[in-house]
């Protein structure tokens, strides 16, 4: 990449609207630019060092089109070079005539994400800005273009670096008593070196934790229907979708594979999914099943715990809500099987002995099926405030740096966790907080290689 070249592309999205942009960056940007150009009246800041914005006409082949010119001159813009923007029509045959009179007045054109390589290399980002830069463009819903704008702004940078600078500190010490292993002298107990590990492995965690719920806000909201067998749960995706969607029948272990189906809450949606009952696997294709069920609740936004009210006396008594990552609503269905008097004594008590919300239903009837909807929708409406939890886009690249950093620290903690007053194995740990020092490097650019960053800007667009 040479990146002395000017260089032009259209960086607005494809297709038709009412305004296009062309953008070139480069030491003859403005010279191009100016021999199209026609200008109406100059802006007040032509003079000064700032942007400079100009309105007038281009040469768009024979004629002469409407157009405003932007220029930020070097440093004080994106790529750190001089840029224009050149904003007109937004028809895809004029923005590419345009481009075509920057390539005959000596541009060429840009490679994908060659105007933020630019600015990459410029030191105007690192790498974690970079992939910030392209979750923007990939974001499809509000929730993912403020995660990703958490990740331009320097989330993860800051947390890789500090996170960094915390195993650099560990390491002068565990490798200061390696050279003075014959002293009696101890730079650092074993009991400080696991929690401050363990405060980094923690901080590391919850930051990968956070790329995971990010990863989920593109998609509608998803609530499993789980519990044991026979309990009505897919007779309760059929009533909550209105659609029959799943096989229904008294024999326990009829559904097999996992079923969805969207359920309309109010103003929002959901993907309501149901899967095998959880219980002990008879034969390959249950435990396939039982597999299935697993990687599925991995992915749930919200449990339905399905009892049976006919057989839920052990609830509340030792035996109450599974513990799951996400929240949880207990729903008592087959209410159809017993009277008011037992519904009511059951809820209050399943209430009493969980956190949970408690909800009673009779998928048969229909009846308590809005009132779950309800709850449901209750559970999701302040899902937009999870913003404010730091979550941030992590690319595929984040997550296998985080998963090695924490394996390495989590190693490290084990070969402490034997130790008393002296640290045995210091070297083996000294190996592994470099592999995650290592792993972090990779977050923020300190460990890439030509060829991996050309991996990465390959994913862009041109023109961005």
């Amino acid at each position: 990449m040479n990146v002395d070249d000017t260089i032009v592309a259209i960086s607005s999205p494809p297709g038709a609207a009412p305004r296009g942009i062309v953008r070139l960056t480069g030491r003859k940007s403005f010279l191009i630019v100016d021999g199209l150009f026609e200008a109406d009246w100059p802006d007040a800041a032509d003079s000064g060092p700032g942007p400079r914005h100009r309105a007038g006409s281009i040469a768009v082949g024979p004629s002469r089109l409407p157009a405003a010119i932007y220029q930020f001159y070097a440093p004080r813009s994106y790529t750190r070079q001089d840029v224009v923007e050149i904003h007109l029509l937004g028809a895809p045959g004029v923005l590419a005539m345009v481009v075509e009179a920057c390539l005959a007045g000596g541009a060429r054109r840009a490679e994908p994400g060659e105007f933020t390589a630019r600015a990459y290399l410029a030191g105007t980002m690192d790498l974690t800005q970079v992939h910030g830069v392209a979750g923007m463009i990939a974001a499809g819903s509000d929730l993912q273009l403020q995660a990703a704008e958490r990740l331009l702004h320097g989330g993860l940078s800051r947390a890789a670096t500090v996170a960094r600078e915390d195993l650099a500190d560990l390491l002068s010490l565990i490798e200061g008593a390696l050279d003075f292993a014959d002293e009696p002298i101890e730079f650092i107990q074993p009991a400080e070196l696991r929690t401050r590990l363990a405060k980094t492995l923690a901080a590391l965690a919850s930051t990968r934790a956070a790329g995971l719920r990010a990863e989920r806000w593109g998609r509608l909201p998803h609530v499993l229907l789980a519990g044991p067998p026979n309990v009505g749960k897919s007779s309760l995706l059929n009533r909550l979708s209105g659609m029959d969607r799943a096989i229904c029948a008294p024999l326990a272990g009829t559904t097999r594979d996992v079923l969805s189906a969207p359920v309309c809450l109010g103003d929002m949606d959901c993907m309501l999914v149901d899967v095998a009952g959880l219980a002990a696997a008879q034969g390959d294709v249950e435990a396939k099943s039982q597999a299935a069920a697993k990687r599925a609740m991995a992915q749930a936004d919200l449990l339905l715990q399905v009892v049976d009210a006919a057989d839920a006396d052990g609830m509340g008594h030792g035996s109450a809500v599974a513990h799951f990552d996400v929240p949880v609503i207990v729903v008592v269905n087959k209410i159809d099987r017993i009277n008011q008097e037992r519904r009511m004594e059951l809820v209050e008590r399943i209430a009493a002995a969980t956190a949970a919300p408690v909800c009673s239903t009779s998928a048969l009837c229909g009846e308590g099926c809005e009132q779950l909807k309800a709850l449901i929708q209750r559970q999701f409406q302040d899902r937009s405030a999870n913003i404010d939890d730091q979550a941030i886009a992590l690319m595929a690249e984040h997550s296998e740096a985080l998963h090695d950093a924490i394996g390495a620290l989590r190693r490290a903690i084990a070969l402490a966790e034997g130790c008393a007053d002296t640290l045995n194995d210091a070297d083996l740990v000294a190996i592994d907080l470099h592999a995650a020092a290592d792993a972090l490097g990779t977050l923020v650019g300190r460990e890439q290689t030509e060829d991996l960053l050309g991996r990465i800007f390959a994913r862009f667009c041109v023109g961005k």
